[in-house]
């Protein structure tokens, strides 16, 4: 896979400081993290806190559209590497789709065919649990799957699914909140105290805190391929205009 953005589009954002792929908004700059998971963290004892490979504390959301940094960086990658290869795909699904990032895949009409499904979130094409995909074989060519593992029982069973409705040749976004220098992935599906789970994963309504070893050896068990885009394949100088964390990565899969 090999997606590099052409250098037209380096020139294009050249002299600007700040820059969010979503609403296209040059030097508008990054609003913080919410107090209110630092609060959580130190209330409940969360040690790893800061530690996430992403989220960027000082610059997580675009002070224009509210677009998180994770956000910025599939749309980055989806508008400049894979529509500018011309690797338009026919039918793709959106699981537990975040706003701003559908509204912007609506628009840019990336796909010949977009849905969107999630268990709980109303106003999605299906509701639907991710550990059992009411969908054929190979039903879509491309997917988006950030943020959702760290929610589910059977994480396996979730990644399992998506590899069986992906269609042979196809790709997908498929991201969770990884922690630096954790050795082993924790996890205990069964703690419900929402206490405990703040402590032990950083948050009320995860069941799982990843390693990064660990996520990537469960993705590659059930058949995917795992490419991994970091700093060094973006830019450095693309990293600090989307206002991402250094040590980001982004984990896209093919079948």
């Amino acid at each position: 896979m090999k997606y590099r953005h052409s250098f037209h589009n380096r020139l294009k954002l050249m002299g600007t400081k700040t820059y969010c792929p979503l609403c296209q908004v040059k030097n508008g700059g990054f609003n913080p993290l919410p107090d209110f998971y630092k609060l959580n963290a130190e209330q409940y004892g969360f040690i790893h806190f800061g530690n996430g490979e992403m989220t960027a504390h000082e610059t997580y959301s675009c002070s224009k559209c509210g677009a998180s940094d994770r956000e910025r960086l599939y749309a980055y990658w989806l508008e400049y590497f894979y529509k500018s290869e011309d690797k338009c795909a026919n039918k793709a699904i959106h699981f537990a789709p975040e706003a701003g990032l559908s509204a912007f895949l609506q628009k840019t009409e990336l796909f010949e065919e977009y849905e969107t499904a999630d268990l709980m979130m109303g106003g999605v094409t299906y509701e639907t649990d991710l550990m059992n995909l009411p969908f054929t074989d190979g039903s879509y060519d491309f997917f988006i799957c950030s943020h959702v593992l760290e929610h589910v029982f059977d994480d396996d069973a979730a990644i399992r699914e998506l590899f069986r409705v992906t269609r042979k040749g196809g790709q997908g976004i498929l991201m969770a909140p990884i922690i630096v220098g954790l050795s082993k992935t924790i996890e205990d599906p069964s703690i419900t105290d929402e206490g405990e789970r703040w402590r032990l994963f950083g948050q009320n309504d995860h069941v799982r805190l990843y390693a990064h070893d660990d996520y990537v050896a469960r993705i590659g068990v059930s058949g995917f391929k795992v490419h991994q885009f970091d700093e060094s394949y973006f830019g450095q100088w693309l990293f600090k205009k989307l206002g991402l964390k250094s040590s980001s990565i982004l984990y896209v899969v093919s079948k």
